[in-house]
């Protein structure tokens, strides 16, 4: 067999015993949690403060600000503090109106910029450093949490836990072919299995600033931001990369559906391609094993795609082991997403998993590659 046969061959077998060590991840995280943890009493529940960094988020905020409000959570243990982040529309006077109508609603508001650290950091920073609550939860002016989302992650923390990650399924606004839709909706569900499988693990690798928490004396305890604060993105997995690092404790994966905050789809092909960018563009920065890993992971899809497509072009005669490349890559990830969608409830996502994973090598060698290299916007 030829080099790069065997090469290729060690890659599949490191992307399958991946994939293995997650879903024994999974299987020990659902043996570690139960579905719905213990309802603390009143006088055990923490101090929280909800921290939301929006900008020019004037059609959403004022649901999100709705469904806040309407936690099942005493009003003296919380505190939602709302940062208008230099916002040009309305999103500011939303704000506003609401820490007038709520004594536990604080409005805060930023004007400029700062050359070294990046604005959404800056603002959850600010956010947290004047917070009252014993615990911090972030999510998203575009998401929509359930009323027992603030009780539900608080109880997940134990001894040693610095956080709780749990799941943010898409929430689709507006029309969208249903093919694209399921393939959008099961790539983001993929992010939150792998963070899910990763926790039991010990070591979260991803988390999601759409559904996050930790305590604010780790924030503080690690110096905020700071050793990540000029990286344009990476508030939620770069922070939580620090925290393991530091061994100031582990992350752990709220369950229970009631946890769950959906969070807005992107809404056009722009706003996607900016969003999968940077994602991508985090994975550089984070450092040993991790990186090393995903470098192992692109270069082994980008092997499949030019592989089939040589094979294509008559070029080489690697078309069928490649494809066999892919079929195996496959098959390893049908069976982790299989077990992990059982228990989040998403098996119908399955649906689109073939078109899906037909396509995913593409996805990653083209997104991987512009994650080094192009720029960004945040939003349209």
């Amino acid at each position: 067999m030829p080099l790069i046969e065997w090469i290729l061959g060690s890659l599949l077998v490191f992307y399958c015993l991946t994939l293995v060590a997650l879903y024994l991840g999974f299987r020990g995280l659902c043996r570690q949690l139960p579905a719905s943890p213990s309802t603390l009493s009143k006088a055990e529940l923490p101090s929280v403060s909800v921290i939301v960094a929006a900008r020019n988020e004037e059609r959403n905020i004022s649901r999100l600000i709705s469904c806040l409000t309407s936690q099942d959570y005493p009003r003296e243990k919380l505190e939602i503090i709302l940062v208008d982040d230099r916002s040009e529309d309305g999103t500011w006077n939303a704000i506003e109106a609401a820490a007038k109508q709520y004594a536990f609603v604080k409005a805060l508001r930023i004007t400029d910029t700062l050359p070294d650290f990046a604005p959404k950091k800056r603002a959850i920073d600010t956010a947290i450093r004047s917070a009252q609550g014993e615990m911090i939860l972030l999510t998203d002016a575009d998401c929509t949490p359930p009323p027992k989302w603030v009780q539900t992650m608080v109880a997940y923390y134990q001894d040693g836990v610095a956080g709780v990650i749990s799941y943010s399924p898409y929430r689709f606004d507006s029309p969208i072919p249903p093919l694209v839709r399921g393939m959008l909706a099961l790539d983001y569900f993929s992010i939150f299995a792998v963070a899910a499988a990763s926790s039991g693990l010990g070591w979260a690798l991803t988390a999601s600033g759409t559904n996050l928490s930790y305590r604010k004396q780790i924030f503080l305890d690690i110096g905020g931001f700071e050793p990540i604060k000029g990286i344009i993105s990476g508030d939620d997995d770069l922070f939580l990369h620090e925290v393991i690092r530091k061994k100031l404790g582990t992350f752990t994966f709220a369950l229970d559906p009631q946890a769950f905050v959906p969070a807005a789809a992107p809404t056009s092909w722009r706003q996607f391609w900016n969003q999968r960018i940077r994602y991508a563009s985090k994975g550089r920065h984070y450092g040993g094993a991790k990186t090393a890993g995903l470098l192992a992971v692109y270069v082994f899809n980008l092997c499949i795609v030019l592989g089939l497509a040589s094979g294509i072009a008559g070029i080489s005669n690697v078309f069928w082991f490649s494809l066999a490349l892919w079929a195996g890559k496959s098959l390893a990830e049908f069976i982790f997403l299989f077990h992990a969608a059982r228990r989040f409830n998403e098996t119908a996502l399955l649906t689109f998993f073939l078109p899906t994973a037909i396509l995913h090598p593409f996805y990653i060698t083209v997104f991987g590659f512009l994650g080094l290299f192009a720029k960004f916007r945040w939003k349209d």
